[in-house]
């Protein structure tokens, strides 16, 4: 390798860690608001600012119940009956704009900002 080929790499990479501190350090301080959806119904809207500790929601679904953990940096689902667990395994959403979803039991799990939450992105007709 040259001395450019060394220098373009170390651009790269300087360029891709500036890129990775910069997603991951601005949507962090913003309020969440964590939007807990049965059926296309809103259970409850929970401001994750104001929890003060780790939080159980039970929520009933047609095979059972589904068990979802929140407290003020996200919330994941700790527990569901249906059969493959994807819900499970998607992790801790901590960021506005992730979801959740278990679609054989129809719950949803989304976590927005509090002014963002009744934009539309597009209306389609």
């Amino acid at each position: 390798m040259r001395k450019t080929d060394y220098l373009l790499l170390v651009v790269i990479c300087l360029v891709a860690l500036a890129g990775y501190l910069f997603f991951h350090s601005t949507d962090n301080k913003t309020a969440k608001l964590l939007i807990i959806q049965h059926d296309n119904k809103v259970i409850e809207r929970v401001d994750l600012e104001k929890v003060t500790a780790e939080t159980r929601l039970d929520v009933p679904v047609q095979d059972g119940t589904l068990t979802l953990m929140y407290d003020k940096k996200g919330a994941w689902v700790e527990s569901s009956p249906c059969p493959e667990k994807l819900c499970i395994h998607q992790g801790k959403i901590t960021r506005a704009g992730q979801t959740i979803a278990c679609l054989p039991e129809k719950v949803l799990l989304t976590l927005t900002t509090p002014g963002k939450e009744a934009e539309f992105d597009a209306i389609i007709r």
